[in-house]
């Protein structure tokens, strides 16, 4: 969508959903911004059963001097309605009677409820609505003062439970932004009521617990009060696993904590939204929400709440451990394959920053903490997944070529200086390399889903589904992993 085409419009609504949160406000306080800054005026507004009483967010629209009516009718004359973090025809949103030719754009982060257009931008793998408007306005080269950065901060921190959850590296990114740490600590301390206090108490009694698994149904609520709520179900001794979870008009929101390495909480998050809404986090602390629409298509009438259920059942079976170093299984009696030649990246660690500097690598499969260093290289392998390989493997598995490096990918892999914050795109570093004939493993195909526990990497596990490849190099067992399965066709080839 080109958002100057918007602006050939005269009468602009920006709609939040009912029951305004800070991600639905600041998100459409940006938008206004934006429009403002090219001379367009753009009413906030909400509908729905109350007025805002939430103390937080009463106190964001006083700091950030936010104005947003709430309103039972829209203006006659309205030719363009914005929704921010909602769709308009979804039951979280009030419908508004409108002319016939009001155009009606969509921004959210939700699984699509209506019908898509080019004046959709609905993005379900990002964690917040002000993630997608921060996205689009930076894109759009627009100069985001004070205000406008601390509404989309504070967004995406109340939708992820103080930055906890986050999915995507956008939202990590977005999460970086500079913002008043001062007024987002008087935010964060004025964020629970006497009565969702009691909501808290309730939840931590109403819990179910399925294969070590601990599912606490919380009334409607924030996902802010969820993850707090959640945070304290982690604590309950012989639970691996808690998942807090509340029924919402749309769906079920569900905040999760994991006890365990077995368990990511973004792994199972992932899972049990898969197919029917979004989820994901860091490996300890997760969220996600499923679409009411998305469980009945592929489960029929089954109410949403037995669906939860059964999907925490068929995750507490679904998987196989494989611990390198301590296992029973004959990776000598696995066929061997050899590296294909294809071209892939690297970029040397110190090129980047120097040598001693703590970075993070920052890509669409998540975060990697190293530091740079001589012996420390940068991989980047044929779907842009980066990874740090010592110099010594990579002059024994990699030539150097003199052919530039080019890759399209979806989100451009960054290294951060974790000091100073500092931020470096990886792509401009990067130089391209070939596998040499030296590279053996021996692999099998995975008859069942399964999760290996590396040795080099103590706290995180590779997980595969059926048709992946269990791998292992040749000449050291211990070192065994999972190669994905379109990757695998791409780069090995059986040595005959």
């Amino acid at each position: 969508m080109n958002l100057n085409e918007l602006l050939n419009h005269q009468n602009i609504i920006i709609q939040c959903h009912d029951i305004p949160d800070a991600d639905t406000v600041g998100s459409g306080y940006a938008m206004q911004a934006w429009f403002k800054s090219h001379g367009k005026d753009a009413k906030l507004v909400y509908g729905g059963p109350a007025e805002i009483q939430k103390p937080s967010l009463l106190l964001l629209l006083e700091a950030l001097e936010i104005e947003i009516d709430y309103v039972n009718e829209l203006p006659g004359d309205t030719d363009l309605l914005i929704t921010v973090d909602c769709q308009r025809g979804a039951g979280n949103v009030k419908k508004f009677d409108l002319p016939e030719d009001t155009r009606i754009v969509i921004i959210d982060h939700h699984r699509p409820e209506v019908g898509e257009n080019e004046f959709t931008i609905i993005r379900p793998n990002l964690s917040s609505c002000a993630t997608v408007v921060w996205d689009i306005l930076d894109k759009e080269g627009f100069a985001m003062d004070d205000k406008v950065r601390n509404a989309l901060y504070y967004g995406l921190y109340s939708d992820t439970n103080g930055l906890s959850e986050l999915r995507h590296p956008l939202d990590r990114d977005l999460a970086e932004v500079p913002c008043d740490t001062g007024l987002v600590r008087k935010l964060k301390n004025s964020a629970i009521t006497a009565d969702e206090l009691d909501i808290v108490g309730k939840t931590l009694q109403n819990k179910v617990i399925i294969g070590g698994i601990g599912l606490f149904r919380a009334e409607p609520c924030d996902a802010n009060l969820l993850g707090f709520t959640s945070d304290i179900a982690q604590q309950v001794v012989h639970i691996d696993c808690c998942i807090a979870y509340c029924l919402q008009p749309f769906g079920i929101k569900l905040s999760i904590r994991s006890s365990v390495r077995e368990i990511m909480a973004s792994e199972i998050a992932a899972f049990l939204c898969k197919g029917v809404g979004s989820g994901g986090g860091a490996s300890e602390k997760a969220g996600g929400f499923m679409s009411n629409n998305g469980i009945k298509d592929v489960a029929g009438e089954l109410n949403p709440e037995d669906y939860l259920k059964q999907r925490v059942h068929e995750y507490t079976t679904y998987y196989d451990l494989i611990y390198a170093g301590n296992n029973d299984i004959d990776f000598g009696a696995m066929e061997i394959y050899r590296k294909l030649p294809n071209p892939v990246g690297f970029a040397r660690s110190t090129d980047i920053f120097p040598a001693g500097t703590k970075i993070t690598i920052r890509t669409l499969e998540g975060d990697v903490d190293t530091s740079s260093g001589e012996d420390i290289y940068l991989m980047i392998g044929i779907i842009g997944e980066v990874y740090p390989i010592k110099k010594e493997r990579f002059e024994l598995s990699y030539n150097v070529s003199s052919s530039p490096y080019i890759s399209k990918l979806e989100y451009t892999p960054a290294i951060l200086n974790r000091i100073t914050g500092e931020r470096r795109e990886l792509l401009p570093f990067a130089k391209t390399c070939i596998p040499s004939d030296e590279k053996l493993v021996r692999a099998t195909k995975l008859e069942k889903p399964t999760k290996v526990f590396t040795t080099w990497d103590l706290d995180k596990y590779f997980s595969g589904v059926i048709g992946d490849w269990l791998v292992t190099n040749e000449g050291n067992y211990a070192d065994c992993y999972i190669v994905r399965s379109d990757i695998f066709d791409d780069t090995y080839a059986i040595l005959k």
